[in-house]
């Protein structure tokens, strides 16, 4: 997946947020607010870390893929959503999915 970050588009596979790191074992708060294809913002603990617009296809780490779907530059409208760790072990819990309304028409 790339995404637009600083207005050019980001082809690393990991952004660095401005969270500060939470060390041993305690439960943080993770917000991720998704409008579409258009804007992505990350909130921890209440404060807003991340945000990047316009999620894509693209990115040279998917290996084994079928090209007819891989179509770098496609605009992500719909997926699945996966939790996961890079490289450490992470719980879950009290996971919500609310779907948001689609924005008003502007007249």
């Amino acid at each position: 997946t790339d995404v637009v970050y600083n207005g050019k588009i980001d082809p690393r596979h990991c952004i660095n947020s401005r969270s500060k790191t939470y060390d041993g074992d305690q439960w943080v708060t993770a917000e991720l607010i998704v409008l579409g294809d258009s804007l992505v913002t990350h909130i921890i603990n209440g404060d807003t870390v991340l945000q990047y617009t316009k999620p894509q296809v693209g990115g040279g780490v998917a290996n084994r893929f079928n090209p007819k779907y891989k179509v770098d530059g496609t605009p992500l409208k719909e997926g699945f959503i996966a939790l996961q760790s890079e490289g450490q072990p992470v719980d879950f819990r009290n996971i919500e999915i609310k779907v948001l309304p689609p924005p008003k028409k502007k007249r």
